[in-house]
């Protein structure tokens, strides 16, 4: 056993010695084991938070089963953490002791490639060795009661916005606020397909800058009521084919939160009016492929697109978007 809880960053230790307590996932099994650590010695450039929450994605449970890529274990995942800073390393000028922080699915970037020199660093792609892009794997994650990170992946959280309720908008929040911000127009018809995690917060985005906003859900009879109160126009399947029919080419702007392969994943393209944009940001496992109706895509001049979380900058901007219009996942 005690082979298996050896890592390459953090001292695996007895409880009275460790600076920090994690849940860890030691193989693709879904049980985590306690995993008592010592952080490595704080860089100048970084921050330690003491936790206070953390939200569940689930990228975490793509990557514990290493349905992205061998993951390194043991891993301790969660990129949606909200805490108190308790540690600051010499160089960091833009955060105290006592602040109230929280770290996203980014753990660093280079700032010298083109995506970083033009806004876009969680698509960096430079040389960050011995750093990572993501925060966690190898390093850990927010399933833990403190974590250790640059702190130019840190953000600080507006007043406005509870404890509880804030981590889910860290990277839920921001991979769908983005795209929203970027195709949505105020008077846009917007189409949300998967009303879960990711769907739910995105009805209330596009409903926030004044698109008329369609959820679609497997489950029209049982969601209607919740949808229209989180400000859905109009609810709709997103599973009986023959009404998504109905519904082709009424929308602008499409944004899919879940991943269907086959006619189902044509019948949603087929939503987009012409001119429009068809936006995915649920990820499937590895190797799974998209199935598009080319002659439609071009003959519509449709814009099929890809969104990625957010840069510091969208995830700040971001935030104070949502304690402005009191926009918060809802959380069990």
């Amino acid at each position: 056993m005690e082979s298996t809880l050896k890592h390459s960053i953090y001292q695996h230790t007895d409880i009275q010695a460790a600076d920090a307590v994690a849940k860890a996932f030691i193989d693709k099994t879904p049980t985590m084991v306690e995993y008592p650590f010592k952080f490595p010695e704080l860089k100048p450039y970084e921050v330690r938070l003491r936790i206070l929450y953390t939200g569940l994605c689930h990228s975490d449970v793509h990557t514990v089963k290493s349905e992205w890529y061998p993951a390194q274990y043991p891993v301790v995942p969660g990129h949606e953490i909200l805490g108190i800073i308790t540690h600051v390393g010499s160089e960091v000028q833009n955060f105290k002791v006592g602040d109230r922080a929280g770290f996203g699915p980014q753990r660093f970037y280079c700032e010298n490639c083109k995506a970083c020199k033009r806004g876009a660093i969680q698509l960096c792609n430079g040389n960050l060795a011995p750093e990572t892009l993501f925060l966690y794997d190898p390093y850990f994650g927010g399933y833990a009661t403190q974590i250790q990170g640059p702190a130019k992946a840190c953000v600080k959280i507006p007043e406005a916005l509870p404890n509880d309720r804030t981590p889910p908008l860290l990277c839920a929040g921001v991979t769908v606020y983005n795209p929203i911000k970027r195709y949505v127009k105020a008077g846009d018809n917007v189409g949300i397909v998967g009303i879960g995690g990711l769907g739910h917060l995105a009805v209330k985005y596009a409903k926030a800058v004044g698109a008329h906003v369609t959820a679609y859900t497997s489950k029209v009879a049982e969601k209607k009521d919740e949808l229209t109160k989180l400000g859905a126009d109009e609810v709709r399947s997103s599973v009986d084919l023959e009404d998504l029919k109905t519904g082709a080419g009424t929308q602008d702007f499409v944004l899919t939160c879940v991943y269907v392969a086959g006619n189902q994943m044509e019948a949603y393209v087929n939503l987009v009016a012409n001119g429009g944009t068809y936006c995915q940001v649920a990820l499937p496992a590895h190797g799974e492929k998209l199935n598009l109706d080319i002659g439609r895509i071009v003959m519509g001049q449709i814009q099929v697109a890809g969104s990625l979380t957010g840069s510091i900058k969208d995830l700040d901007e971001m935030l104070e978007f949502s304690a402005k219009h009191n926009i918060l996942p809802d959380c069990e």
